[in-house]
C-alpha cells in the first residue's frame, strides 16, 4: 500500500520472554564499550540541572507509518499538519527498554538475550537491533520510559487515560534514523536474509550473536526510487562496518533533544491504520494547534470519496508526534469507515466549531 512497504516485510516471531540465567551466577553474553561525543552544554536544556545522565539499551519494532505521513500532500494546509504531527518515516522506532547504566560507566554488560518478539524472521533466520540512547532521568526510576503521542478527546465514547508523559529527556542515540549514519548493536541467530526491516543492502552481514554494525545511511527519495523499483534501498559500502562488541566502541553523539526525541516514542499503531475519532462536543482551541481539512485516502474503493476528516497534529512542545482524525461519520474502533450502521452522523448537524466543509 505505502511506498515505504519495505519497513515491514518481515514478520516477528511471537515468543517468550527473554532468556535469563537458571540461578547462581550469570555469565555475561556481551559486553557493549560505548562514550559520548561532543559538547553536552551546547545541547542542554535551558534551565536544566542535576542531570542523571543514563544510557539504555532500546530495542527496534516494525513499523509503518499511516498514509497521511507519506503521500504528497493535497495542499499547504495539509503539509503543515504533516510537518507537524508526522515523524520521519524512516525513523528508528523503539519496541522495549531492556539494559540501563549510568553514561559514566561506560560499559552495558548484557546477560540475557533479546526475546523472540523482538526478532524478525524465523527460527532459521532471524535478526533484532538495538539503539544505545543517552537520556537524563529525571524522574529517577533508572530506566528509560517510553513516551506515546498524546490523543485529543473524542465524544461519545469514553477515550480511556490520557498517556502520562515522561519526564525523561533525550541527549543522543546511536541509532536515529535510516536517513542518517547509524550505529546499532544487533543479535542474529541462524542464518541472515536481506529483509525490510533497518534494511541494510550493500553492507556486509552481522555476525552471529551479538554484533556492532555501523552504516551511512540513505535518503527518502533514495527509499522511494528503490522501493519502486521492488528493491530495498542501498548504503554505501564505504560507510558499512561489522565488529564484534569486545572489538569496538559505540560513539554516541551529542544532540539536540528536539533532534532525537522521537527514539523514544513507542507507536501507538505499527501497521499503517489510522483510528478515526469522533469529534468531541467542545470545541478545540485550534487557534493554537496546527490543522488542516483533508481527504481520506481511499484503498480499494473502501472509503466514502466526499468524506472530509480534520487532522490535528500533536502540540509543538509535545515529545511524540502524532496525527488526531476527526470525521463527522463513522464507528468507534473503526479503521475504514464501512460500517454498517454508523455510531456518530453528524454530516447533517455539524458541531458549531468545526472548520472543514460538511460532506452530503
Amino acid at each position: 500500500m505505502a511506498p515505504l512497504k519495505y519497513l515491514a516485510l518481515a514478520s516477528a516471531l511471537a515468543g517468550c520472554g527473554d532468556l535469563e540465567g537458571f540461578g547462581g551466577e550469570v555469565t555475561a553474553l556481551a559486553t557493549i564499550r560505548f562514550e559520548a561525543t561532543g559538547d553536552f552544554e551546547a545541547v542542554r536544556v535551558p534551565g536544566a540541572t542535576g542531570e542523571q545522565l543514563r544510557v539504555a539499551l532500546v530495542w527496534a519494532e516494525q513499523w509503518l507509518p499511516e498514509a497521511m505521513c507519506i503521500l504528497p500532500p493535497e495542499s499547504p494546509e495539509v503539509g503543515a499538519a504533516v510537518a507537524a504531527g508526522c515523524r520521519n518515516p524512516l525513523s528508528f522506532s523503539p519496541d522495549r527498554v531492556t539494559d540501563n547504566v549510568a553514561l559514566g560507566d561506560g560499559e552495558l554488560v548484557l546477560t540475557a538475550l533479546p526475546a523472540a518478539d523482538l526478532m524478525v524472521g524465523d527460527v532459521t533466520a532471524r535478526v533484532a537491533y538495538a539503539s544505545l540512547v543517552i537520556y537524563d532521568d529525571r524522574d529517577e526510576t533508572g530506566t528509560l520510559e517510553l513516551g506515546r503521542a498524546r490523543r485529543f478527546p473524542q465524544g461519545g465514547f469514553d477515550p480511556g487515560p490520557d498517556v502520562v508523559p515522561t519526564r525523561d529527556v533525550i541527549y543522543g542515540a546511536s541509532f536515529v534514523a535510516m536517513t542518517e549514519p547509524d550505529t546499532r548493536l544487533a543479535f542474529r541467530e541462524g542464518d541472515y536474509l536481506e529483509s525490510g526491516f533497518y534494511p541494510r543492502r550493500g553492507c556486509g552481514v552481522p555476525l552471529p550473536a551479538f554484533s556492532v554494525l555501523s552504516a551511512g545511511g540513505f535518503s527518502f527519495a533514495q527509499a522511494i526510487a528503490a522501493t519502486a523499483a521492488g528493491m530495498l534501498p542501498s548504503q554505501d559500502p564505504a560507510t558499512c562496518a561489522e565488529a564484534k562488541p569486545e572489538d569496538t566502541v559505540v560513539r554516541i553523539p551529542f544532540r539536540v533533544p528536539a533532534e532525537v526525541q522521537e527514539v523514544g516514542c513507542d507507536q501507538r499503531r505499527e501497521d499503517s491504520t489510522v483510528r478515526y475519532r469522533q469529534p468531541p462536543d467542545e470545541p478545540l482551541d485550534l487557534a493554537n494547534l496546527t490543522y488542516a481539512c483533508a481527504k481520506i485516502p481511499a484503498f480499494g474503493g473502501e472509503t466514502p470519496p466526499d468524506l472530509i476528516q480534520l487532522l490535528v497534529a500533536s502540540p509543538a512542545d509535545d515529545r511524540c508526534k502524532g496525527l488526531t482524525h476527526y470525521t463527522l461519520f463513522g464507528c468507534d474502533e473503526s479503521e475504514n469507515l464501512t460500517c454498517d450502521v454508523p455510531e456518530w452522523d453528524f454530516r447533517a448537524n455539524p458541531p458549531a466549531w468545526w472548520p472543514c466543509p460538511v460532506s452530503p
